[in-house]
């Protein structure tokens, strides 16, 4: 079996070994104003440590209003992670830092309390990171977990979301998932919202850990629309979801897990390419699907994925040309029941995109069934899960690291863009954004895991295409959007010396990008 040198968050346990030589109880750092106090999290091994404290508040007024301070971490001189928290009028603090972007490795570590007023620096301190093994992957025929309509996976409420509403949701030691799930693949449909009109967003994020600055739904009143997410499960196997404006039903299906061992399968990323188009005729007759009908694509072989030993495979699918009314697409593995779920919502207006993470199925197929009027299908073939190998066995692919959703590009405030520049994607532009670095993600990593939103985009209709950096751009799409939309799409995408490309074919659009986390095979 190989070794495998990833990332992963600080194991609580080993803080507490660490921090001044404590064992089994918390340690308090004592600086001129302010004193920290430190314990193990709960949730998964490794992901959380609580913090508490008094005396940073900043304000004598009186009443005194609750006041923001910023917990930092300092490692080796570069400040990482910040993590807000609200001190009340006694100065007194509490919050959860998530360690989970830490890489391994011993490093020198000061805490420090900032605010207004008072504020403080701790004495430094080592903190070791252990390496420990990435996830493997199970596919499932998708089955739902959340419907806040009729109260599946909400202890029966049903309700949908209300503004700036928060819901978690137990997927770890649920039904089929395992308890020590690191991380799950669902497809997340909005649908019946309130929001006005310039729209809302949902986020998505393990639970107990800070909300990110990311979304991973953007959505219109009036609108039913589905994004793939893998979101690393949080505190006590939960996944939380918010929602920014209005009201909004949500709806979970579960598409598969992972778990940190070697027992399920790994990922193998390919250059995008072609499998699937209706239009004209590529891996299905060339014909609309129509209401109620259903296509059977033969995967095993197509686009570079190989003829035997495939568990699953991760297709960009498109509906286009759709002669409406509003239509949902259902994709599962091709000789079993047909799921109560769906990977893609749409109308009769522009093409819809969404990932989907396909199991197999019988003949090495996967089945589009599409529910009412007629579409045209496309699907473009990123990458593999390969099938389960013996205990021993050197792996195939690489295993998955989840991590809080990290920012690593932003065209409107020139994050992750050449010299910070600030500007649209033109006509026929790429850009080539660094992902080695950022969030955690080590050089060796194969391929990312990034939410990919469009927005801002003047017109006309145009698409956005990633791939590897250095490598010729394929023929196939991400993210179809039209003139005025704000809209995301999960990509799993190789990397190329820590680097991936993206291409905008017509008009101009800001373009963001979220890491959701990576696959590494070293």
């Amino acid at each position: 079996m190989r070794k495998r040198n990833v990332r992963i968050g600080l194991v609580a346990a080993a803080l507490l070994l660490q921090l001044v030589g404590t064992v089994g109880a918390a340690v308090a750092q004592a600086v001129p104003d302010v004193t920290f106090t430190f314990s193990p999290g709960s949730g998964p091994p490794g992901t959380k440590i609580n913090f508490s404290g008094t005396g940073c508040t900043h304000s004598t007024a009186t009443p005194a209003p609750p006041q923001d301070g910023v917990f930092l971490i300092t490692r080796d001189g570069t400040t990482a992670h910040p993590v807000p928290f609200v001190s009340d009028a006694s100065g007194n603090f509490s919050g959860v830092y998530d360690t989970t972007q830490d890489v391994p490795g011993s490093y020198t570590t000061v805490v420090s309390c900032t605010s207004t007023g008072k504020g403080g620096v701790g004495s430094p301190f080592t903190v070791t990171v252990p390496v420990i093994p990435g996830s493997t992957y199970t596919p499932v025929t998708p089955v739902r977990v959340l419907d806040t309509r009729d109260g599946t996976g909400t202890g029966g409420v049903i309700n949908p979301v209300g503004q700036a509403g928060v819901i978690d949701l137990k997927v770890a030691g649920v039904g089929a998932v395992p308890a020590n799930a690191t991380a799950v693949a669902l497809n997340v449909t909005e649908t019946g919202s309130t929001a006005p009109p310039g729209g809302s967003y949902v986020t998505v994020w393990p639970t107990g850990s800070a909300q990110p600055l990311a979304s991973n739904l953007n959505f219109y009143a009036g609108t039913s629309m589905p994004n793939m997410v893998i979101s690393r499960v949080g505190t006590d196997g939960k996944v939380s979801f918010y929602n920014n404006l209005g009201s909004v039903n949500l709806v979970a299906d579960l598409q598969g897990w992972f778990v940190p061992d070697n027992s399920a399968s790994t990922y193998i990323p390919l250059n995008p390419a072609r499998v699937l188009d209706t239009r004209d005729g590529t891996g299905a007759p060339a014909a609309q699907v129509g209401p109620g009908g259903a296509v059977e694509l033969n995967v095993l072989g197509a686009g570079g994925v190989p003829t035997t030993g495939v568990a699953a495979v991760a297709l960009n699918v498109t509906v286009t040309r759709d002669s409406g009314p509003e239509s949902f697409l259902t994709v599962w593995p091709s000789g079993s029941s047909r799921p109560l779920a769906s990977n893609l919502n749409f109308t009769s207006g522009p093409p819809a995109t969404n990932l989907v993470i396909a199991r197999v199925g019988d003949g090495g197929k996967v089945a589009f069934f599409n529910n009412l009027g007629s579409t045209d299908v496309i699907a473009d073939v990123q990458g593999y899960f390969a099938a389960p190998v013996a205990s021993g066995t050197a792996l195939p692919g690489g295993t998955y690291m989840p991590i809080s959703p990290v920012r690593v590009l932003d065209t409107r405030a020139g994050v992750g863009t050449p010299g910070g520049a600030i500007g649209q994607l033109g006509t026929q532009g790429v850009i080539d954004v660094t992902v080695a670095g950022v969030g955690g993600v080590p050089a060796g990593a194969t391929s990312v895991v990034l939410n990919v939103t469009a927005a801002d985009s003047p017109g006309p209709e145009s698409y956005l295409t990633l791939f590897p950096t250095g490598t010729t751009r394929p023929v196939a799409s991400n993210l179809n959007f039209v003139a005025g939309q704000t809209i995301p799409n999960l990509v799993i995408v190789r990397l190329n010396g820590g680097k991936v490309s993206i291409y905008n074919n017509l008009g101009s659009t800001n373009v963001i990008a979220d890491i959701q986390g990576w696959f590494q095979t070293s």
